[in-house]
């Protein structure tokens, strides 16, 4: 797929040390980083959000003050739809869009081609996961490491991350 040149493709994601992004459909860590959710808050209100149903079911609402796009085969009471995520890229109505998860939409956005730059929150434990991000290959680089220690909100340190092509 081209690259749309006036449009920012982005992955927004967090995973612990083995990658770990899921749990029986919500995150491994839970609510116990909130620095994280009030950092994916920050990148992704204003943009797009595209994410697969099993990720927009854990969330339980459409995000506010983004544009939702959830990738499924089915029809989802007022929540925009799309059947793959080139689609959902075509439908997407700002400039700057960020793909949310989980892990099969995370692949098929590395395996396109279209995303430009990956918002890492790298958890620092093992915790159980059954879900995990892809390994990122030899042409992605890390550009920007900020590191935190875990404190009163947040029990683990982690650090923001962020990889480009």
């Amino acid at each position: 797929m081209e690259r749309n040149h006036k449009k920012q493709c982005s992955i927004v994601v967090a995973y612990d040390r083995r990658r770990g992004i899921g749990i029986d459909n919500k995150l491994p860590w839970g609510r116990s980083l909130p620095a994280d959710l009030q950092h994916f808050r920050q990148l992704t209100t204003g943009g797009t959000v595209i994410m697969g149903r099993k990720t927009y079911e854990s969330i339980g609402r459409p995000l506010p003050n983004r544009q939702n796009i959830v990738l499924t085969h089915s029809k989802l009471d007022g929540i925009a739809t799309a059947s793959s995520l080139e689609s959902a890229l075509q439908m997407a109505s700002k400039d700057t869009i960020y793909i949310i998860g989980g892990a099969t939409v995370y692949a098929a956005a590395l395996k396109s081609n279209v995303v430009s730059r990956i918002y890492a929150t790298e958890v620092d434990a093992e915790l159980p996961a059954d879900t995990f991000f892809p390994e990122l290959d030899d042409t992605w680089r890390k550009t920007s490491e900020e590191s935190h220690a875990a404190d009163n909100a947040n029990i683990y340190p982690y650090i923001f991350a962020i990889y480009e092509k």
